[in-house]
């Protein structure tokens, strides 16, 4: 390949694909090196683009995946159904709600009534937890076995009673679930969470300071959540706090998702192996499913998920879902996903149904806009009426049709330039070339009757087809811009004048 000096604002995606294609047929078929290479040069990119040094849109969307080719292939991960996190939300908060009866009522009930086993007997539960509780969760079935003998400790297991002091790691991964879910944190900035990470609460909101590693130079980062209730990513995070402190208390660690192991030890962390058994061991124990197959809770897919769930709520507002990241980077990795594709597809449609909407407006001046126009400027300043030079011809009657004057017969919307307008009057309604002054509404209203009359006489189907755009029109679009005082006056005028149905023969080709 022939070197040359390039800025990171001149790479393109067919470079990127250039140099892995370059790769792939620089080693044998089946070999990973190449993706292996593509990846580092990838996540260098991808760094970049976070510290926003001018990489192109179309760069941005690139990166958004690993690698073209077939071995190793990586695609952008996609958010969980609504269906599957409502599944996850019910299991995490129902092992959170078990965790805190547990560790709140059962378990200091129970310590209350123990006392030393040495004197009071190891035949009791409360006993056996005095003891638990005085070795700070470092007592083993093991070590009762030593002391009682293996029937009376299959009968006061510590691995069974301990969970009454010490959360397990149960108890912890659905707190960290739940947080991650509402808060949208990094999993790996959620795992290293400490117990002063709560900072300045302030009226329902508290920040919460986290370190993101990745993010080289700025890896500490302040995030501001709600505050107050059980469910909310503050509320989750006191709640923490308080059934994890005799663990902390224990180790003397600052890390918030702390724990008592099944074989006794107290871990002072979440490692990403430990993280992942648990969400595997979560899916099997509550039997999670997603098309009759167990659900693959990836908990790097929670970010994606409350990003989309974001990013639907605000319609796409990019000023709410790009916190912790650039434009570019939020747009290609939380909202260029599967999910969103729908959502994408309909702002599209409704964008182009909008601007077809527009396209075919009439220009409706109201009597104040009508009386400006009818009025020369003075001393240099312009009309006060709508910025359209045509207008004023238009007030003459001479470009009069019967529901509206028109800009040029002969230049229509629906058909070809230089012949007449080949659609029915009614079209007025919705057209560009349409303007509908105070004078027009009489003919208007009188059509309306005329439209009312027809419903009665044809089906609903047919009626809706023919008359219920106009309808609609009428109602929603003209008679909402004249004061009740002019509708009222033109409905007077409409009842009593039966001449304003006729159309003159002139017309009866077209308008």
């Amino acid at each position: 390949m022939e070197a040359m000096d390039m800025r990171v604002s001149d790479l393109l995606p067919r470079h990127l694909d250039g140099f892995e294609s370059h790769l792939r047929e620089s080693h044998p078929e089946f070999s990973r090196t190449p993706y292996a290479r593509i990846a580092d040069v990838v996540w260098v990119l991808r760094r970049l683009g976070e510290k926003e040094h001018g990489l192109s849109p179309s760069m941005i969307r690139r990166l958004s995946y690993t690698s073209t080719g077939p071995v190793g292939s990586y695609y952008p991960r996609d958010a969980y159904s609504p269906h599957i996190v409502n599944q996850l939300r019910a299991s995490a908060r129902a092992d959170v709600d078990d965790a805190v009866r547990r560790l709140t009522l059962q378990g200091p009930a129970l310590l209350a009534q123990g006392r030393d086993p040495r004197r009071a007997g190891w035949d009791s539960d409360a006993n056996v937890l005095w003891e638990i509780r005085h070795r700070d969760g470092q007592f083993t079935r093991q070590m009762l076995a030593q002391a009682v003998g293996d029937q009376h400790a299959n009968a006061h297991t510590p691995g069974r009673l301990a969970p009454l002091l010490y959360p397990t790691s149960r108890d912890v991964f659905a707190l960290l679930l739940l947080f991650c879910l509402e808060s949208g944190m990094e999993l790996e900035a959620a795992r290293e969470l400490t117990s002063d990470c709560l900072k300045n609460p302030n009226r329902g909101y508290v920040q919460i300071e986290y370190l993101k590693r990745r993010r080289h130079g700025q890896e500490w980062n302040v995030i501001r959540v709600r505050d107050g209730s059980p469910n909310s990513p503050g509320g989750l995070i006191r709640l923490a706090l308080r059934l994890t402190s005799s663990v902390r208390e224990a180790t003397g660690a600052p890390a918030l998702w702390q724990f008592r192991t099944k074989d006794g030890p107290l871990s002072a962390g979440l490692s990403p192996g430990t993280a992942s058994k648990m969400a595997r061991n979560f899916v099997s124990v509550h039997q999670l499913t997603d098309e009759g197959r167990p659900v693959d809770l990836r908990l790097s897919r929670l970010r994606k998920t409350y990003k989309a769930a974001v990013y639907k709520t605000t319609g796409g507002k990019m000023s709410a879902f790009v916190q912790g990241h650039s434009p570019d980077i939020a747009a290609a990795h939380y909202a260029d996903i599967p999910s969103l594709r729908r959502l994408h597809e309909q702002a599209v449609a409704d964008g182009l149904q909008d601007a077809l909407a527009d396209a075919q407006a009439p220009t409706i001046l109201t009597p104040e806009e009508e009386e400006a126009f009818r009025q020369p400027p003075s001393n240099g300043t312009e009309s006060p009426g709508p910025a359209d030079p045509e207008l004023p011809q238009f007030l003459t009657g001479e470009s009069d049709l019967w529901l509206s004057s028109c800009r040029s017969f002969f230049d229509s919307p629906f058909g070809t330039k230089g012949k007449p307008c080949p659609v029915s009057f009614f079209a007025c309604l919705g057209c560009s070339n349409a303007v509908i002054t105070r004078g027009k509404l009489p003919a208007i209203l009188s059509f309306l009757n005329h439209i009312e009359s027809e419903r009665t006489k044809t089906p609903a189907e047919e009626w809706a087809a023919r008359f219920g755009r106009a309808r609609q029109q009428i109602l929603e679009l003209i008679i909402p811009r004249f004061s009740e005082d002019d509708v009222l006056h033109a409905r007077a005028v409409a009842e009593s004048e039966a001449s304003l149905i006729f159309l003159p023969q002139s017309m009866l080709g077209g308008h």
